[in-house]
C-alpha cells in the first residue's frame, strides 16, 4: 500500500521543484503586485499604515494625460519593432535555409546582437545615433546631406529606437524560423517541384502553413517583449524629449522607482499585464480562423 501511494505520488514530487520556483518567481510576484495596484503606497509610506483605495490608482491612470502618451507611444513602437523584426526575421531565416556556402557561419554571426546586453546595445546605438558626434551623422555629412537629429527629435526618436530593437531582436525570429524551417520534410518541396510549384509557391502553400505554430510563438514573444522592453529606451533616451519615447514599460518604471509611486506603478504593470494577455489571445484567434 505504502509503495502504492509513493508511486502516485511521485510525478508530483518531481514537478514540486518546478512548481516551487514558478510559485516563487511568478505567482507570488503577481499576487504581490495585486495588493500593491489596490493600496496606497509610495517612499514616503513604505514603512507606515498601507490604506486600502480599491481601485483608484487604476482610475488615476486612465485619468492621467502622460499614460494615455505612454501607451500611444508603445503601439508604434511595438507595432514597428514586432512588424520589422518578423518581416527581417523571416527573409534571412528563409535566404540562410538555402544551400548557399557560408550559411551556418552566418547564423552564428547573426546570433550575436541577441546574446549582447540591452543595456550595452542601448549605448552603442546612441553613439551612433547622437545628434552631435553621431557616427551615422558624420557619415550623412561625408555625403554632403544635413544631419537628422535622431534622439532629440520627437517625430523621429519612437523609430530609432525601434531600429534600435530591430537590431537587437530579430536574431530571436532568426533562429526561432530557422528551427521551424528545419522540421519540414525537404520531400514536400521536391513534390511541389515535380508537380511545377515554383520557389514563390512553394514558399506561400507549403512553408508559411507549415510554420504557423512556430509563426505564432513568434509572435506572441517578441510582442511581449516588445511591450515589456525599457532598459535600451531607457538608456538611450529616458523617455526623452518631452516624453516622446516614453513608453507603458518605462512610465510604470519612472512611477514606482523614480517617483517613488509604488502603487501607481504597481496598477500600470498590471495593465501593461492586461495588454500583453489580449494580445496574445488575439494572435491565436488570428491564426485558429486561417
Amino acid at each position: 500500500m505504502l509503495q502504492l501511494r509513493t508511486q502516485k505520488l511521485q510525478p508530483y514530487l518531481l514537478l514540486l521543484p518546478a512548481l516551487s520556483i514558478l510559485i516563487a518567481f511568478l505567482l507570488f510576484p503577481l499576487i504581490w503586485n495585486i495588493y500593491l495596484s489596490v493600496h496606497d503606497v509610495s517612499l514616503t509610506t513604505i514603512l507606515g499604515g498601507w490604506k486600502y483605495v480599491g481601485i483608484k490608482n487604476f482610475s488615476n491612470l486612465l485619468y492621467d494625460p502622460d499614460f494615455h502618451k505612454s501607451l500611444q507611444v508603445s503601439l508604434v513602437f511595438v507595432g514597428g519593432s514586432v512588424a520589422i523584426q518578423f518581416f527581417v526575421g523571416m527573409v534571412l531565416a528563409v535566404v540562410l535555409n538555402q544551400e548557399i556556402r557560408g550559411s551556418n557561419t552566418l547564423r552564428a554571426l547573426f546570433i550575436i546582437p541577441w546574446t549582447v546586453s540591452a543595456v550595452i546595445t542601448g549605448f552603442s546605438f546612441k553613439f551612433i545615433f547622437n545628434d552631435s558626434f553621431g557616427v551615422l551623422n558624420y557619415g550623412l555629412g561625408q555625403m554632403g546631406l544635413n544631419p537628422v537629429a535622431w534622439l532629440s527629435d520627437p517625430g523621429t526618436v519612437v523609430w530609432t529606437l525601434v531600429i534600435a530593437n530591430m537590431w537587437h531582436g530579430t536574431p530571436f525570429t532568426v533562429i526561432f524560423l530557422t528551427a521551424g524551417l528545419f522540421s519540414i520534410n525537404p520531400l514536400v518541396y521536391e513534390a511541389a517541384r515535380i508537380d511545377g510549384a515554383t520557389k514563390i509557391k512553394s514558399f506561400f502553400y507549403i512553408t508559411l502553413p507549415l510554420l504557423r505554430p512556430f509563426i505564432l510563438i513568434n509572435l506572441i514573444l517578441i510582442t511581449m517583449w516588445s511591450v515589456n522592453f525599457f532598459d535600451l529606451i531607457l538608456v538611450m533616451t529616458n523617455g526623452g524629449p518631452l516624453f516622446s519615447s516614453t513608453t507603458s514599460s518605462l512610465y510604470m518604471y519612472r512611477q514606482a522607482f523614480e517617483f517613488g509611486l509604488l502603487s501607481k506603478g504597481a496598477a500600470a504593470g498590471f495593465i501593461m499585464i492586461g495588454i500583453n494577455l489580449i494580445l496574445a489571445f488575439s494572435y491565436i484567434r488570428l491564426f485558429r480562423r486561417q
